[in-house]
């Protein structure tokens, strides 16, 4: 059959726009515009309490360079002022943060928190306990009650992620019989939050969500599979269903995506201050294993723990206790089992926040600490408790390892290897003019200068300030500094410049919205 063809109209036009269907980029205006419109609902709450963003944006992030306790929750409290998002990335109710400070009359307060972000006592920041968390929502709802007593309220100004995972009274009893049946000698001196057993059921799969709680068929479900999966009778469902359901609403009126508001607000120029738990030795992938604990405390947390890039995070803040200090098993370099541990513990009331265990004590180990910044990447150090060390003839740190094979040895995240490590120590000259009290670093005695260069010199890090007291006060700024360059007021004027010899500057100032 021979082939046929339709004639070539030469005077015929191309097919027109609507023959070939809608522009494919003609759309895009609406879909930028919705976007746009979903980021301002999605960040009205923020700039209600915060206001909009003025000063350049700051990502920061406050970790620790030990075990923990070295006063992340005090120094993330200070740097909320100079925020608008105060948010908490990982951990649980097994890390306790104290926060000192003068209310309204001039009255000292102490406040202890678990769960609630440090930075809320101020009332222009915004809080965020994020993904990464572990919710006990006893808690949480003890914390949220406690709060109102002469603070800012929180209504409309906390946010917490509806993709946490709970901790259930079902996981605290399994990390107590867990921890018996170690017994004492291979214990690892948990905290007996429930924490190790949430994070098991979270990642079988099996974790309930502060989300699921607007599902009851799926709450009940995941409960009886947490109920089987710890070996608990059937009957213990029912307790814990109802447990949950006493504090549903409480966390469901919190709830809401964190991710979503954490990456908008970034992208909108909001500075956020990300508050760490516990420190880089208790990391599950990185610290002594199996002294740790079971949620990631390192750095690289920020990233799992909200969802926000951490190449974004200009600003890594590290806290560094004069002093080495240790809750629980595991080994301990420079732990002091005599007149100087004890001495250290009464001086740096060394008893833990959230047990109110007395802390192991010892001299400052500068090998550990140097390990912490390589992983961590810390921009800055704050050396805390420095007024501990006040009258000291002198003072040890510990510099090189000597493992049990002879020569100098690194600090190696192995128990093994760790227990068979004696410290080799270098002597700084004390001093016997107290540190408490100091606002600049100029009137710091000479030989506390000494020990501060020291530690910056060793980790090859900037100690941007130093802590001479539990206070919001209680701090002597790096003139010039990271720290100093942070706190500054983000409009300067002649009534807000900082001032000099790096004392601290006043709160950021936000106008309303």
């Amino acid at each position: 059959m021979p082939e046929t063809t339709t004639p070539v109209d030469a005077t015929a036009r191309p097919p027109t726009q609507a023959a070939q269907g809608p522009d494919p980029r003609a759309l895009w205006p609406a879909l930028q515009s919705a976007r746009r419109e979903r980021r301002d609902r999605l960040l009205a709450p923020v700039a209600e309490v915060a206001g909009r963003p003025a000063a350049p944006r700051h990502l920061t992030w406050v970790g620790d360079l030990q075990q923990g306790d070295g006063g992340k929750g005090a120094m993330t409290d200070r740097l909320a002022a100079f925020h608008h998002i105060t948010a908490r990335v990982q951990g649980g109710d097994n890390a306790g943060h104290t926060t000192v400070f003068q209310d309204g009359r001039g009255d000292t307060r102490v406040l202890k928190s678990h769960l609630l972000p440090s930075g809320l006592r101020h009332p222009g920041v915004f809080g965020v306990i994020a993904n990464g968390v572990l919710v006990n929502a006893e808690t949480l709802a003890h914390e949220v009650a406690g709060f109102r007593a002469g603070l800012p309220p929180l209504r409309g100004r906390l946010l917490l992620s509806d993709r946490a995972h709970l901790v259930l009274p079902l996981h605290r009893e399994a990390d107590g019989r867990q921890e018996e049946e170690r017994g004492s000698a291979h214990a690892i001196g948990t905290t007996r939050r429930g924490i190790g057993p949430a994070n098991v059921s979270k990642a079988n799969r099996i974790g309930i969500r502060v989300g699921d709680l607007r599902d009851p068929r799926l709450l009940r479900r995941r409960v009886e599979q947490n109920v089987r999966f710890f070996g608990l009778p059937r009957e213990r469902t029912d307790e814990q269903v109802a447990w949950l359901g006493h504090h549903r609403d409480l966390l469901l009126s919190l709830a809401g995506d964190s991710v979503l508001l954490l990456r908008a607000a970034a992208d909108a120029g909001y500075s956020i201050v990300l508050e760490g738990a516990q420190g880089p030795m208790l990391d599950i992938e990185h610290g002594v294993y199996p002294y740790v604990t079971t949620s990631p405390t390192a750095f690289y947390s920020v990233a799992g723990g909200t969802g926000l890039d951490a190449a974004a995070v200009d600003h890594r803040i590290g806290v560094l206790k004069a002093y080495q200090t240790m809750v629980g098993n595991g080994p301990f370099v420079t732990e002091d089992h005599g007149a100087l541990g004890d001495r250290l513990r009464e001086a740096g009331d060394e008893f833990g926040t959230t047990t109110s265990r007395p802390r192991r004590c010892g001299w400052l180990d500068l090998v550990h600490a140097r390990w912490a910044v390589e992983l961590n990447g810390y921009s800055s150090v704050v050396v805390t408790k420095l007024d501990v060390l006040d009258g000291f003839d002198r003072i040890g740190l510990c510099v090189s390892y000597e493992p049990a094979a002879g020569g100098h040895g690194e600090f190696r995240p192995d128990h093994a290897y760790l227990g068979g490590c004696a410290p080799v120590y270098c002597w700084l000259p004390g001093w016997r003019t107290p540190t408490k009290g100091v606002r600049r670093q100029a009137d710091l005695p000479v030989e506390a200068r000494g020990f501060l260069r020291y530690v910056a010199d060793y980790l090859g890090v900037e100690v941007t300030a130093a802590g001479v007291g539990p206070a919001e006060q209680d701090i002597v700024v790096t003139p010039g500094g990271e720290l100093a360059r942070l706190m500054a007021p983000a409009a300067p004027g002649p009534a807000t410049q900082p001032a000099a010899g790096g004392s601290v500057p006043g709160p950021r100032r936000v106008a309303a919205p």
